[in-house]
């Protein structure tokens, strides 16, 4: 059978912004979580639709639940003292969360892990709930009220908030035990994705996502990942021109200057 001379050629790169509504299918986490798996020494088992990832030191545990359908919560990362201890603390996926923070999150975990498995349980040497921020004011707008505080996209079509444990607020999801949410609810579409920490999370954890989802630029992604059609319309997608072939008499490339946006410091 001859081969399929499409299948030779490169896959194609997209840039998309913004970069929260970068929507990613449940499967494709599915799969990241599968390869994170068998990149690690992580152990896997499936069953019941399910995949379930758990760390060397039985501590951590990463469930996917094939079943879960629409936007629900389909994985959970969740924290013990021991592998068979009450639950310390817990992450939350919901919906068509971009992969690359998905991505970030277990990647981050897995390093962390590695380093230190008592700072990643029982987050020892960090104050909890508490890091520092740059954000762009020209993509954020900070708020801070009535017991929450965060950015809000200035499209309004994402969210990163902060609830304190003894915050007036309510709940987050009816929570309490939540202290940093990532949402995006475009209007077209009503609610896309949502990560939810709960409260002894390790700061580091919540941070590496969060600063993924603050970041103004646009996401670098293959093709090779299907886009939701029904976000098409709210997101910018620029192709990214395939490389040249080396010319016989190359001319340097001049460096061109790199602004930094305005950024605000914001803690918590």
């Amino acid at each position: 059978m001859p081969n399929d001379p499409a299948q030779d050629r490169p896959r194609e790169k997209i840039l998309i912004s913004p970069r929260y509504l970068a929507a990613s299918l449940p499967s494709d986490h599915h799969q990241l979580l599968d390869i994170f798996a068998e990149e690690t020494a992580w152990s896997a088992h499936t069953g019941n639709a399910s995949l379930t990832v758990t760390s060397p030191c039985q501590r951590i545990t990463i469930r996917h639940d094939q079943a879960a359908v629409g936007r629900g919560t389909h994985m959970v990362i969740s924290a013990r003292t021991d592998e068979d201890a009450p639950e310390r603390w817990r992450t939350k996926i919901n919906g068509n969360v971009p992969i690359e923070f998905v991505s970030t999150l277990l990647g981050t975990l897995a390093a962390e892990l590695a380093a230190d498995p008592d700072h990643v349980v029982y987050g020892i040497g960090a104050e909890p709930g508490q890091f520092e921020l740059l954000v762009d004011i020209d993509a954020w707008t900070p708020f801070d009220s009535s017991g929450l505080s965060g950015f809000i996209s200035h499209d309004g079509h994402a969210a990163v908030i902060s609830r304190p444990p003894d915050s007036p607020a309510p709940p987050i999801h009816g929570d309490a035990s939540i202290t940093w949410h990532l949402a995006a609810s475009p209007d077209d579409l009503g609610h896309l994705w949502d990560i939810s920490f709960t409260e002894k999370t390790p700061p580091f954890l919540a941070h590496a996502v969060v600063v993924k989802a603050l970041d103004p630029r646009p996401v670098l992604r293959s093709t090779a990942f299907p886009f939701p059609k029904a976000v098409v319309p709210l997101v910018t997608i620029e192709h990214v021109p395939s490389p040249r072939p080396p010319s016989a008499q190359p001319t340097p490339a001049k460096p061109s200057p790199s602004p930094e946006p305005k950024r605000a410091p914001k803690t918590r």
